[in-house]
């Protein structure tokens, strides 16, 4: 059996974190309403959102930790099955003896890799619920902000390092929504604050 390396979980959380998302905190005044209250927008960098939110690395360290404890779990496996098919040499073929252990050891593979792709599923389900709860807070706590603040929309705006020479950099920059927007609607940095302000926990000071 080759070896392969059978979960690839892990390198999929940069696409997660680069994701486009534009998300209403409340309703944008109608026209009976819009002289009593103008329409505030504001941004807030989605990807440093996640990359802050207080559960969002505790749960996938444990899930990081999982991950590991299954893949050597499904090596020691798949290096047992290996030596089977090692041991097959010492019988000649077409015996009988030969017919039994290829058998045994075609059966032992064909579960091995229905156990794997099944665990590997359970932990991509897995990620996927954690990314989705982090969301949903980060949207809940926008609003809590700019309810407070009276801002009506909330968008999505990474703050991207560009590299000229990069053109996937390039063209990533180039694909967000938003051209430019005054420093002080940026509210990213409340919406941290009130993660841990909701946890009685102390704002991390590196942010």
């Amino acid at each position: 059996m080759k070896n392969r390396h059978w979960i690839t979980l892990f390198g999929g959380i940069a696409i997660v974190l680069g994701i486009y998302a534009i998300f209403a905190v409340a309703q944008p005044p109608t026209a009976e309403t819009s002289q009593q209250k103008p329409c505030c927008v504001a941004v807030v960098d989605l990807a440093q959102a996640i990359k802050m939110h207080p559960d969002f690395a505790k749960k996938q360290d444990a899930l990081k930790a999982k991950t590991i404890a299954a893949e050597a779990e499904f090596q020691a496996w798949q290096e047992t099955i290996t030596a089977k098919q090692e041991a097959l040499k010492e019988y000649a073929k077409n015996s009988d003896e030969y017919t039994q252990a290829a058998e045994k050891i075609a059966s032992e593979a064909a579960i091995f890799k229905s156990d794997a792709e099944v665990m590997r599923r359970k932990l991509m389900s897995e990620n996927a619920k954690i990314m989705y709860e982090t969301y949903q807070d980060i949207k809940s706590t926008a609003a809590k902000v700019a309810a407070a603040s009276g801002i009506s929309l909330v968008m999505d705006y990474r703050h991207l390092d560009v590299n000229p020479a990069d053109p996937e950099s390039v063209a990533e920059a180039m694909d967000q929504r938003i051209v430019w927007f005054e420093s002080a609607s940026d509210i990213t940095e409340s919406v941290i604050a009130q993660f841990y302000k909701d946890r009685g926990e102390p704002v991390p000071t590196a942010q």
